[in-house]
């Protein structure tokens, strides 16, 4: 079997002097590598959220208990404001940070990839900031535990399904995953409530961080499609007014909280 210059084979049927439309017919013999899938790249890893799951496993490893108590969020200290995120970083056990770690990198690895890794970032720290506002709204206790965020990256993929819903793939999977773990993970709340286990989960976190996911994710994240276009920009202006309202209502709401209740004696530590 003879090769012509134009790098296709030639079979039996053809000759050297087979003309180029003959030719294209054939099956090319070499494939630029191009074209060639690779099973990894760089480009794909969460580098942001792996570098805060580190971050939250050594914390866990080293911190002492004095460290924890300057990191975890307290209701009467909110003017250290760090609390509102560093209580991110503290866990109660392995189980629970492992739990953590694992739910938000599988989901991080397709939202980085879409929407950038400083996005995804900026969606999940304002979910933890907002989830314990909300959580100090109800039950103004002792908070550890990063599921607040974690809630906001899973709720947000709802946002970039809505954003680009056009262009995403694997929508029905994205969403039946997610309906699957928010309600495993209700469940599993009321399993520990009708137990009494401590430490107590704080739902109200998680309820919140969800619904701060949602709004950010529509606020923040991307849209591909330009026939969306101003379906998205109506989008983005209705989640800032309800996010700004959202907040405004839960920093108003816990401030009168603390004015008029008498110093907190704290019962319980709420894990999220």
């Amino acid at each position: 079997m003879n090769t012509s210059n134009n790098n296709y084979a030639s079979s039996p049927a053809t000759t050297p002097e087979s003309s180029i439309d003959e030719e294209k017919f054939l099956v090319p013999y070499q494939i630029s590598s191009k074209f060639k899938k690779k099973w990894f790249r760089l480009a794909n890893t969460p580098f942001g959220i792996l570098a805060v799951s580190f971050l939250q496993v050594i914390v866990h490893i080293f911190s002492t208990q004095n460290i924890q108590k300057s990191l975890r969020f307290e209701p009467d200290k909110k003017i250290e404001l760090w609390r509102f995120f560093t209580y991110m970083l503290v866990h109660d056990d392995w189980y629970h940070l492992m739990l953590n770690v694992v739910i938000q990198c599988i989901f991080a690895v397709l939202l980085e990839k879409r929407q950038g890794h400083l996005r995804v970032l900026i969606l999940y720290f304002l979910g933890g900031f907002t989830g314990v506002l909300g959580a100090a709204c109800v039950h103004p206790d002792l908070v550890i535990g990063a599921s607040a965020g974690v809630y906001a990256l899973l709720i947000s993929n709802v946002s970039d399904i809505i954003l680009n819903y056009t262009t995403v793939n694997y929508k029905i999977y994205r969403a039946t995953s997610i309906g699957i773990l928010v309600l495993f993970d209700i469940i599993y709340n009321i399993v520990h409530v009708y137990l009494k286990k401590q430490p107590l989960i704080s739902w109200e976190a998680h309820f919140v961080g969800g619904v701060a996911g949602l709004l950010l994710g529509l606020t923040i994240y991307k849209g591909s499609d330009k026939y969306q276009a101003t379906a998205n920009r109506t989008l983005f202006w209705i989640s800032v007014i309800a996010y700004a309202v959202i907040v405004i209502c839960c920093v108003i709401l816990t401030l009168q909280i603390q004015k008029c209740t008498p110093p907190l004696h704290y019962k319980y530590v709420y894990f999220c």
